[in-house]
């Protein structure tokens, strides 16, 4: 049996030193927007969970212009609660909580008015920290939930 040429020794590691930085490419794209679509999905169930608690607020309460503030501020808390774990990049997220009444169509700060619908809306700068050399994957989420005021 022959053996192979001396000159051939080590032709295999020079073919995966040129096939890998491809493969790695391969690999960072999906688990990128793998770990984008998972933040996503978590900033919409907090937005849900926020939007339908305030959609059901007695209006006894939502009238009240001091407890409305509260309301709002419990709504905040819930999606810090549930929002805590993660880690979407540097800035963090904003959390914007609207009431949408008939006087005001653009939304304002729940207190005083009874709404006829209320928002939530987050929007959360996504800095892709693992791949970021190689995909560029920063950027902008926004999550806007809205249902209609329901607590009568």
């Amino acid at each position: 049996m022959r053996r192979a040429a001396p000159r051939q020794r080590g032709i295999a590691a020079v073919e995966l030193a040129i096939v890998m930085p491809v493969l790695v490419l391969l690999l960072a794209f999906p688990l990128a927007l793998g770990r984008i679509f998972w933040h996503y999905t978590a900033f919409q169930y907090a937005a849900q969970d926020a939007a339908r608690y305030l959609s059901k607020v007695p209006v006894s309460e939502m009238g009240n212009p001091t407890r409305g503030g509260e309301v709002a501020r419990v709504a905040q808390a819930m999606v810090a609660q549930e929002l805590a774990e993660l880690a979407p990049g540097p800035v963090g997220y904003v959390l914007d909580v609207y009431c949408i009444s008939e006087s005001d169509s653009d939304g304002g700060s729940c207190a005083g008015e009874v709404p006829t619908a209320v928002r939530v809306k987050i929007k959360v700068y996504f800095a892709d920290i693992f791949f970021a050399d190689y995909t560029g994957l920063n950027l902008w989420l926004t999550v806007n939930v809205a249902y209609p005021y329901l607590g009568k």
